[in-house]
């Protein structure tokens, strides 16, 4: 398992993180505190970030809603699921 930080979304972008497929290019552009951790054998990746409450609406209608507070988003060949706290400006993710 390799575990990355980014203070910003921007420093994430630098990383090309979004080119490396391990999330995709869609959280809210106030994304912060972004952790990453990839297991590159089975290629499955988890991790979480925090933005501006008021990003939120914005961010959601990005994805598709699963349940209570539970998103997902799929390209290709891959489905990320997102459980986000709206109100404290907080999700986890994760690539199975």
């Amino acid at each position: 398992m390799v575990t990355d930080r980014y203070a910003t979304l921007d420093d994430a972008r630098r990383d090309r993180l979004f080119e490396r497929g391990w999330l995709p290019d869609v959280l809210p552009p106030s994304a912060r505190d972004i952790r990453v951790s990839s297991d590159l054998d089975v290629n499955t990746s988890e991790g979480e970030f925090f933005f501006d409450p008021a990003d939120f609406a914005d961010f959601a209608a990005r994805l598709q809603a699963t349940g209570n507070d539970t998103f997902q988003y799929s390209s290709a060949k891959y489905t990320w699921k997102f459980s986000c706290d709206s109100r404290r400006g907080f999700c986890r993710y994760s690539l199975r």
